[in-house]
């Protein structure tokens, strides 16, 4: 049998897999098995027989049952581990399908443990507010950030907790300076003669939003220039990211003196 031909069965019954996890758990015997599972005992022993031959499982003593091998245990995990990343995959596809110009390289587990915000027809605001709660009022030490729009809401949220203080880093693209300049021509020049405040130009269309607030990383997804989706948190895997990326970003560009 091919390991396919071994994903099929696993996959092809949720009695199969719910049997499993079960033996991975403890001991059982086909009558016990089939009491968890709420199957007839031949269809239990069916089962179980079939990991025996797949060398998922091994029989301990009349008395005691069965037992997954180690090679079983691997294809629990393994599987469970599957399972995880496709209900993940359907739960960010909006995030995943807008985000462009760049690829978080996150696992399953890793992305799963970072809160999700979509825009939805009842909440359309969702993501920028939730970038606004990330940010929070107070002043902060670091705020770094990648941004390809111009946003009122944005530059409100950031001027809220740029204190006396706070070293301000920031990377847009060509088209969000000529736009800023345009459209907030004094926001930009305030900013601009902060001390602690640097301005970074990309040679490049910037396609996705990142920002860095003490510690707290924020990912953004456009749809068009319209945030739709965020991802955020403080995860060592997420920070760790976010960090590197921001930083090749912001050495790819070019200073605004």
């Amino acid at each position: 049998m091919t390991a396919r031909e071994d994903i099929a069965f696993l996959a092809g019954s949720e009695l199969r897999v719910e049997a499993l996890f079960a033996l991975r758990s403890e001991t059982a015997t086909p009558t016990e098995l089939a009491e968890r599972c709420s199957c007839a005992r031949e269809t239990a022993q069916r089962t179980i027989s079939a990991f025996v031959d797949r060398g998922w499982a091994e029989k301990v003593s009349t008395a005691e049952g069965y037992r997954l091998t180690r090679a079983g245990g691997l294809v629990a995990s393994g599987y469970e581990d599957f399972e995880r990343c496709v209900a993940v995959s359907k739960e960010y596809r909006e995030f995943l399908v807008h985000l462009s110009g760049v690829d978080p390289d996150l696992s399953c587990r890793e992305l799963d443990a970072l809160t999700l915000t979509r825009a939805t027809t009842q909440n359309p605001h969702a993501p920028i507010n939730r970038f606004r709660d990330v940010v929070g009022d107070e002043p902060v030490e670091e705020f770094f950030g990648i941004t390809p729009i111009v946003s009122r809401m944005f530059n409100e949220a950031a001027a809220r907790v740029i204190g006396p203080d706070t070293r301000i880093d920031l990377v847009i693209d060509e088209s969000v300076l000529t736009a800023s300049a345009s459209e907030f021509p004094e926001a930009l020049e305030r900013a601009e003669r902060l001390d602690q405040f640097t301005l970074y130009v990309s040679p490049e269309t910037l396609e996705f939003g990142l920002m860095l607030v003490d510690g707290h990383a924020y990912l953004g997804a456009y749809d068009d220039g319209t945030l739709v989706a965020s991802v955020d948190g403080r995860t060592d895997a997420f920070r760790e990211w976010a960090a590197d990326t921001f930083e090749r970003i912001r050495e790819q560009s070019k200073a605004r003196l």
